[in-house]
């Protein structure tokens, strides 16, 4: 048998063969390490909901971040108001006559 990780070792639930116990007091000590893998199972889905929900609220900041970032790098036109952006068709644009790939792009001059 092959352990990749922790779940891949077998417990002793999992190595007991599953025929019915033949004595009460198998029954009963079948019983209670049932309801012991039970509440072990219990607790670790409790905190694969929490870790779930720190991930969710994590990922939430991220985009959000992210957000901001991309607003910063590109913000949004402003209807002409911005002082020398308004946008004009570069030379290649001008000669050919069509927009191209460059479309919703602005040309910025830059003097050095």
């Amino acid at each position: 048998m092959k352990v990749k990780s922790m779940r891949d070792i077998p417990t002793i639930q999992g190595l007991r063969h599953h025929s019915m116990p033949k004595t009460r007091e198998q029954v009963v000590t079948d019983l209670a390490s049932l309801e012991r893998e039970k509440a072990r199972l219990g607790r670790e889905l409790n905190i694969w909901v929490d870790n779930q929900k720190k991930t969710e609220d994590r990922l939430r900041q991220v985009d959000e971040r992210l957000a901001l970032l991309q607003q910063i790098i590109d913000p949004p036109a402003a209807d002409g108001s911005a002082k020398g952006a308004k946008a004009r068709p570069s030379r290649a644009e001008a000669a050919d006559g069509s927009k191209g790939h460059t479309q919703g792009w602005r040309e910025v001059s830059l003097e050095y």
